[in-house]
């Protein structure tokens, strides 16, 4: 059976709170939408697994998130039953200095629902080649 109207409007409002989260440094919040064991492949670095982990690399992180506006755009799901998996576009924007996009990438989310709740299993970046050639420019 494929995801109901209901399970999309959560998976897509899940996205939006881990981009809140993010841009407050809130791991902790961000985490809560993770499962124990969830995988994140961030895409220029190399994956991290478990959530102590992943609070960790954030932590580790902050620097890059810090002043930042995460925003997810194109987001289509496919999935059914308790598997499903998000697409998105990410663009990030500066917003304590003069507001300009910094990055974007595209996001691949696969997610459970475990007792009810849907949880990120795994959390692939795909970083824009152009943002590596933007780096080093």
């Amino acid at each position: 059976m494929s995801l109901d109207l209901s399970d999309r409007i959560t998976l897509h409002e899940l996205l939006a709170r881990l981009d809140h989260a993010v841009d407050a440094q809130d791991w902790d919040g961000y985490l809560s939408h993770f499962d124990p064991a969830a995988v994140m492949d961030p895409g220029f670095a190399p994956p991290v697994h478990g959530r102590d982990a992943i609070r960790d690399f954030l932590r580790a992180s902050e620097g890059n998130t810090r002043g930042k506006r995460h925003v997810a755009s194109n987001v289509y799901i496919d999935g059914a039953g308790d598997e499903a998996v998000a697409h998105s576009y990410l663009v990030v924007i500066e917003r304590e200095d003069i507001p300009k996009v910094i990055a974007t990438a595209r996001i691949v989310d696969a997610f459970a629902r475990r007792d009810g709740r849907w949880r990120v299993v795994r959390h692939q970046v795909a970083v824009d080649p152009g943002m590596f050639k933007a780096f080093q420019g």
